[in-house]
């Protein structure tokens, strides 16, 4: 694999002929708690990425997408016991129902395995019942009934039949705001809640139909209790919760008893954790100890703590880690020899229950990523800067190279000088920094570039040893700044101010001669670079988000936020024509390099691949469950990466048979 050094040492371009193909996914959304799984036959994982659920499978790495059509962020994540279904719940704005899916898991596999990549046959129901969000979904240990909760504006349990679709009954979680439900596992008509100062104990008459609550006795106990597990023989219940205790309930209780008949067997607190961990217990899982047949947990806690403890709720100090963030979601292996940890900065580890020796085996970004970039003349590696930090990927094992990080602050435009040696960055803090390909280290910084924030980059006028070349800035301020770089100092060469809006993007004509501006202020201005003064101006009632030159420089090509790509005459600066390039604001574009094709993303969460010359839609691909920032071809045109708001990487195949 070739590093960002030999970037220009590459082949020359092939012809090109495809269609666009998701080929794979890079990302995890670890904020939602206990959102990764295993399948019963321990071989996929299951995950939520925005709005989509990936099945994944241990082996080939190949992914299959679960994507119902809803454009709403997936809010929890369950799995039967069978692994016959799969159900994820979504988040909505306050003024609609928040949906819960039902998929045919069984039928997703197959398709996996059949390499179809439509997964709408799948769908088995879609509930509307919840307002704004639906906070945890469970099945119970049959797969025969799922019981969702909703958020903070609902608060409402609904029992729901699998099978047939129906809701069998419904009930108030809580006086107070629940947050976890969990079934048993060896009763279909008994679940466990638990939430703000309270854990019930529910039992289903589906004859009557009714839910019976009985409240466990917690005495002058007062915790926001945010996470569950049960032991295997369904005799205990353990909650975590946001002040570092792992609690034990004693969740037995009698059978449902007439109203005016004293409850024999009534739920109660038992004993809780004296340790308590740092930033609240996130996470929880009962492992069964091999040895000694007791029932361990397996607590994960806000500080990235995660670590057994006995029966009695005493830390086991053999057996405990530190991983990079909180760790949200504990999945045990069906062999029950290891478990999978997620964090809440996206990073999944495989654990041995044995040894409790962590092996990082994936990450990805856990915010928005705002910019990607390829080497001019490598295919193999690519950049995208996002929260807090900058990651080079390596595109076809789909793995993290290397991590710069910067604490407080946000990457929102990247790129990489044609010899390799810098990936320059613009920052929220107002700075520009460069770093060295290989060892991530800082090279320069420039500390005052814009004041409110560098928005968009660009690299231009490198000389044959690469010790001098320049580079154009642009802010929030509205300013478009000429930089000349060297090994010892950079100058400030112009200071350029027309816009009245932030800079949104920039791009280079091919000689570095001349620089084009997108802004939000509805204009691009075509600037001479040389002189720091403007050659043309765009002007159209919107806001621009993106620009690029036609490869033969003839023509700009723009998009905006009226939903508009705009074509431009580069002599006199007159519009050519306008199309219309999606339902929402268009947020960026790329080339192809011989100016045959070009490739779109929006608000409205397609990638569509146009023909240039006759403006029409050659292909279009769905994938993304938010905004799309940014989209590049790779040199070689093989592929398209497409970067968004949930932080997703997207990766697009084309193949000459589409």
């Amino acid at each position: 694999m070739p590093t960002l050094l030999q970037a220009y040492q590459m082949q020359p371009y092939p012809k090109c002929d495809w269609a666009p193909i998701l080929n794979s996914v890079i990302g995890f959304t670890g904020s939602i708690n206990d959102g990764l799984h295993y399948t019963p036959c321990g071989k996929f994982v299951i995950f939520p990425l925005g709005s989509t659920v990936i099945l994944r499978a241990l082996a080939s790495k190949m992914q299959f997408f679960l994507d119902a059509g809803i454009d709403k962020k997936v809010s929890c994540v369950a799995i039967s016991k069978d692994g016959k279904y799969l159900a994820s719940g979504h988040e909505t704005s306050a003024a609609f129902k928040a949906e819960v899916v039902v998929w045919d898991l069984e039928k997703a596999t197959e398709l996996y395995l059949r390499n179809v990549a439509s997964s709408e046959e799948c769908i088995l129901h879609v509930f509307r019942q919840h307002h704004k969000c639906v906070k945890a979904i469970d099945f119970s240990c049959d797969g025969q009934y799922l019981t969702s909760l909703g958020g903070q504006d609902d608060n409402d349990l609904v029992v729901w039949n699998v099978r047939s679709g129906v809701a069998i009954c419904g009930s108030r979680a809580f006086t107070d705001f629940a947050h976890c439900i969990k079934w048993l596992n060896k009763r279909n008509d008994r679940f466990v809640t638990c939430g703000n100062c309270h854990l019930r104990v529910w039992q289903i008459c589906v004859s009557t139909p009714k839910l019976h609550p009985i409240d466990v006795s917690m005495g002058s106990v007062r915790r926001v209790m945010q996470c569950l597990c049960i032991s295997e023989d369904d005799s205990f219940a353990f909650a975590g919760n946001k002040t570092g205790e792992v609690i034990k309930f004693n969740i037995e209780r009698d059978e449902i008893r007439p109203f005016d008949e004293p409850e024999i067997r009534h739920p109660s607190m038992m004993v809780y954790c004296q340790d308590r961990f740092s930033k609240g217990v996130k996470s929880l899982a009962c492992v069964v100890n091999p040895n000694t047949g007791n029932t361990n947990v397996i607590a994960g806690a806000g500080d990235g703590t995660v670590q057994i403890l006995n029966p009695n709720l005493q830390r086991i100090s053999s057996h405990v880690n530190q991983l990079h963030g909180a760790v949200t979601s504990i999945a045990m292996n069906p062999d029950g020899k290891s478990f999978l940890a997620g964090t809440e900065f996206s990073q999944r580890y495989s654990i041995d229950t044995s040894t409790f020796t962590p092996e990082l085996r994936e990450t990805c970004h856990f915010g928005e990523i705002h910019d990607v970039k390829f080497p001019q003349k490598s295919s193999d590696i690519f950049v995208t800067a996002s929260e807090q930090d900058i990651r080079v990927w390596s595109a076809a094992k789909k793995r993290e190279l290397l991590r710069i990080n910067v604490p407080n602050s946000t990457c929102y435009a990247v790129d990489i000088t044609p010899s390799g040696e810098n990936i320059v960055s613009g920052w929220s803090d107002g700075k520009i920094r460069s770093f060295f390909p290989e060892s991530g280290k800082l090279q320069f910084i420039i500390p005052d570039a814009h004041s409110e924030g560098v928005k968009s980059l660009a690299i231009c006028n490198q000389d044959e040893h690469g010790k001098t070349w320049h580079l154009v800035s642009g802010g929030r301020d509205g300013r478009v700044r000429y930089w000349k770089i060297n090994e010892k100092h950079q100058t400030m060469v112009h200071s350029m101010k027309e816009h009245r809006g932030e800079v949104n993007a920039l791009v280079c004509n091919n000689d570095g001669s001349q620089v084009a501006s997108a802004s939000s202020d509805g204009s691009c201005i075509i600037w001479d670079l040389q002189k720091g003064v403007r050659i043309h101006a765009l002007y159209e009632p919107t806001v621009f988000n993106a620009i690029r030159y036609h490869p033969d420089e003839s023509q700009y090509l723009s998009g905006s936020a009226n939903n508009k790509i705009g074509f431009w005459d580069a002599y006199d600066g007159m519009p050519i024509r306008f199309i219309t390039g999606g339902e929402s604001d268009i947020t960026c574009l790329d080339v192809q390099y011989n100016g045959t094709y070009f490739v779109s993303g929006g608000a409205d969460k397609m990638i569509n691949v146009w023909n240039y010359d006759n403006g029409k839609i050659e292909a279009s691909g769905k994938g993304h469950s938010g905004k799309i920032n940014k989209v590049v071809f790779s040199p070689d045109q093989k592929s398209i990466v497409s970067v968004g708001e949930e932080g997703g990487i997207f990766i697009w195949k084309f193949s000459p048979e589409g």
